[in-house]
């Protein structure tokens, strides 16, 4: 896949012409019974994330990395030079800041690294944790000196802390920067623009924001095909297990090798994208890493006792038409086992997820600080929560999972906690 069609799923837009993925029709009708009969789960199972991953534990992780690596955000730099452009070369520019919004698990945060970087831009170092808790902001002095060229904060997060001296650091940053005349491009995720919004007015100082847009079914297709192409260079399929039908184009994934005869026979534009991506969109909400997360839990390597006998056939007819081809087999999505919130989770759970979200991952010091119970409490909670696959831990910090982030947000939504708008 060309790097031009990479870029067009990437794009950053005005708030008011953010759309979700449009939900199928029968997801619709569904949606509309389980409103009527919400509830959480009363428990995660026995194995918690080690059950959602069981069924791919024959398969090594290196292939599921070739098929489905990590996305590259190179790509997506490129949007955000697109939507900035008019006002980076603009010299009598309206306005000093642009704020970038995405939602949790959108890689943000790399994407504007990665500018910085490749525009030599300087990037503005958050203050450490101990210093966001004190009333010692000495920090604001070491602020860079006005320059031509954008100031870059990757994650307002890094400079928050949800406490009267944490939003006091936040405040002065902001003022800092509103009077200090100097281009700022700042990224900044959807639960805490929005909890800032609410308590800081932050629209006022910064009236200029860009949103990332949801990434739709076919944008998906796109970017999982653009994935699969770049470390792999055999013709590889990928069929759903239930039904053998294509989730992605065979002419896509195939590498041009595979019989015209059997790609028509079995497949149409109209298929496309399939109905797994479009329940898939729905349900990440179009956010890239909870898509991409869903999408490698879905992978399976090799026909097993799930794969129905017409999924069978078609795999040989695959086979048969190229000796090098590969089939993938793809769960139906209804079958695919996403994380659930336990049932003893209650209000705490609620504080301590939500949390999580506005600051993009706590370290256990910061949840004791933070959340007033006592720490055996909260260890067992979140030990909970991280056997269910709801949270993970990496390196001593604390972080919603990507696959448990649809739960997380219903969840929230049912305890009445502020939403983002995205």
């Amino acid at each position: 896949m060309s790097e031009e069609n990479d870029l067009k799923f990437w794009e950053f837009v005005k708030p008011g012409k953010f759309e979700l993925p449009a939900e199928p029709a029968s997801k619709r009708a569904a949606s509309f019974f389980e409103k009527l009969f919400s509830g959480v789960s009363d428990d995660a199972g026995e194995g918690g994330i080690e059950a959602v991953q069981s069924e791919l534990k024959n398969a090594p992780r290196s292939l599921i990395d070739w098929l489905a690596p990590y996305p590259c955000w190179k790509e997506a730099t490129a949007a955000i030079k697109e939507a900035l452009l008019p006002w980076l070369e603009d010299e009598t520019f309206e306005g000093y800041s642009r704020v970038l919004v995405a939602p949790y698990g959108s890689g943000l945060g790399e994407m504007l690294q990665i500018l910085a970087d490749e525009n030599k831009w300087t990037v503005l170092a958050a203050p450490d944790y101990s210093v966001l808790r004190t009333r010692n902001f000495s920090w604001l002095d070491a602020l860079p000196a006005k320059s031509d060229k954008p100031l870059i904060i990757p994650r307002l997060e890094a400079f928050f802390l949800r406490h009267y001296n944490g939003l006091e650091h936040l405040r002065r940053l902001v003022s800092k920067l509103f009077h200090s005349r100097q281009r700022c491009i700042i990224g900044c995720n959807s639960w805490l623009w929005h909890f800032l919004d609410s308590a800081m007015h932050m629209r006022e100082s910064f009236n200029k924001c860009y949103y990332l847009q949801s990434l739709s079914a076919q944008d998906l297709q796109s970017l999982f095909c653009s994935l699969e192409t770049r470390k792999s260079y055999r013709p590889t399929v990928f069929r759903q297990a239930d039904n053998g039908s294509f989730i992605l184009p065979p002419e896509m994934t195939g590498k041009g090798r595979l019989d015209a005869a059997v790609i028509k026979a079995d497949s149409s534009a109209d298929a496309f994208p399939s109905a797994f991506l479009k329940k898939l969109a729905v349900e990440s909400r179009g956010i890239p890493l909870v898509a991409w997360s869903i999408w490698r839990n879905s992978l399976r390597l090799a026909p097993d006792e799930d794969v129905a006998e017409l999924a069978r056939e078609v795999a040989d007819k695959d086979a048969a038409t190229s000796a090098t081809a590969k089939t993938i087999w793809v769960k139906a999505f209804e079958d695919v086992e996403l994380p659930t919130i336990p049932g003893d989770t209650g209000q705490t759970g609620a504080f301590l997820l939500l949390y999580l979200l506005q600051h993009d991952g706590l370290k256990t010091d910061a949840i004791f600080d933070l959340l007033s119970l006592e720490k055996s409490r909260l260890i067992g909670l979140l030990n909970r929560l991280h056997k269910a696959g709801i949270v993970v831990n990496e390196n001593d910090v604390w972080r919603a999972s990507w696959q448990g982030y649809p739960a997380i947000r219903r969840f929230l939504a049912e305890q009445d906690h502020l939403q983002d708008a995205m």
